[in-house]
């Protein structure tokens, strides 16, 4: 006795139903090939890296206590200088290139992401300073973006890159 929720074949005598190829499930195949795709791309390196300069400017008069501007800075008497500071790039908080090239003024940093990382910057002096600025070199005129936060010997100072900022900064250091 056949049950009442049994399906049967109605069609033509002698054809068997055919099956359907559901691709429904491809997906599940394709998702985790990408996501693999996408992690192997991102350890390797292969997305966007740019060179990034920092150059140390010192300033021969303290600068206004108020945020300044690029010309209070010049009015200021601040101009590149060998410092003796250590400059480096963080990307996550590691260093983004181990050995920049430099002269003492000017650190050239290559292979720095500049897409999917949280960049910062960290001076250490070998003296103590009142201020220091990181400031837009490519701008025209040059902007002021922000005051470095300091350790309380004020030797040493880090400040958040932005991604959009620039890949030329001043460090400007004043009294």
């Amino acid at each position: 006795m056949k049950a009442w929720h049994e399906a049967t074949w109605v069609g033509p005598e002698g054809e068997t139903p055919r099956r359907r190829f559901r691709w429904g499930w491809l997906w599940l195949l394709i998702i985790p090939a990408a996501l693999v795709a996408f992690s192997i791309a991102r350890f390797n390196g292969f997305w966007q890296y740019t060179e990034m300069s920092v150059t140390t400017l010192q300033c021969e008069q303290a600068l206004p206590e108020t945020e300044p501007t690029w010309a209070q800075m010049e009015a200021a008497g601040c101009s590149p200088t060998s410092l003796g500071a250590d400059v480096v790039i963080l990307d996550g908080g590691q260093p983004a290139d181990s050995e920049p090239e430099t002269d003492g003024t000017t650190w050239t940093f290559e292979r720095v992401p500049s897409a999917f990382s949280t960049l910062g910057i960290n001076v250490t002096l070998p003296e103590s300073a009142g201020r220091v600025h990181t400031v837009n070199a490519e701008a025209e005129p040059p902007e002021v973006l922000n005051e470095m936060n300091g350790d309380a010997q004020r030797r040493t100072f880090s400040e958040r890159l932005l991604q959009g900022d620039s890949t030329t900064f001043y460090v400007v250091v004043s009294p």
